[in-house]
């Protein structure tokens, strides 16, 4: 399957990205986790289901040393996995839906 990101989850994920550099000695791990995560979601994208929105299944991966998780919806009749957010899971909640 195809991987894309929303314009909001390219937005989250670059503040995400910056945190890390600025403030981690492991500066490329975000990234590195974000890769991991697109490929595990082209490969077999049915994680936990987080929430319902209007009917439709959002599910989540963790990316588990950077403690983020990635918010997406299968499309499969366009053969499409779209990331809708990329959120620390340290946060005292999820993304606006």
């Amino acid at each position: 399957m195809k991987v894309e990101l929303s314009d909001e989850a390219k937005l989250q994920a670059r503040e995400e990205n910056a945190w890390w550099r600025k403030h981690r000695d492991s500066k490329g791990l975000f990234i590195e986790e974000l890769r991991g995560a697109r490929k595990a979601l082209r490969d077999g994208p049915k994680h936990q289901i987080y929430a319902y929105i209007d009917g439709e299944p959002v599910r989540r991966i963790l990316l588990e040393k950077t403690r983020c998780h990635v918010y997406y919806v299968v499309l499969e009749r366009e053969n499409l996995v779209r990331v809708v957010a990329v959120w620390g899971a340290s946060r005292e909640r999820g993304p606006r839906s």
